[in-house]
C-alpha cells in the first residue's frame, strides 16, 4: 500500500471526526500531525516538491498547536 492512501485515510477520518465534533474529536489533531509528516516526508524526499513540502510543514506547525490547546 502507497503511504500517501495511509495519510489520506488518516486526514478525511480526522477531518470527519471533527467536523461532526464527535466525542474523541480533540484526538483529530495527533492525526493530522502524523498524515502531515508521512507527507511532509514523501514531497520532501520522494518527489522534492518544496511549496507541497512547506504547506506541510505550516499544516504540522499548526495542528501541533491544536494538540497543546486540545490536549494539554
Amino acid at each position: 500500500m502507497d503511504i500517501k492512501w495511509i495519510s489520506t485515510g488518516l486526514l478525511v477520518t480526522g477531518a470527519t471526526a471533527l467536523a461532526l465534533q464527535l466525542p474523541y474529536y480533540k484526538f483529530c489533531f495527533p492525526v493530522f500531525v502524523i498524515a502531515h509528516v508521512i507527507l511532509a516526508y514523501e514531497f520532501s524526499v520522494k518527489y522534492k516538491n518544496l511549496p507541497l513540502f512547506l504547506q506541510n510543514i505550516y499544516f504540522i506547525a499548526l495542528n501541533s498547536i491544536g494538540c497543546y490547546v486540545w490536549l494539554v
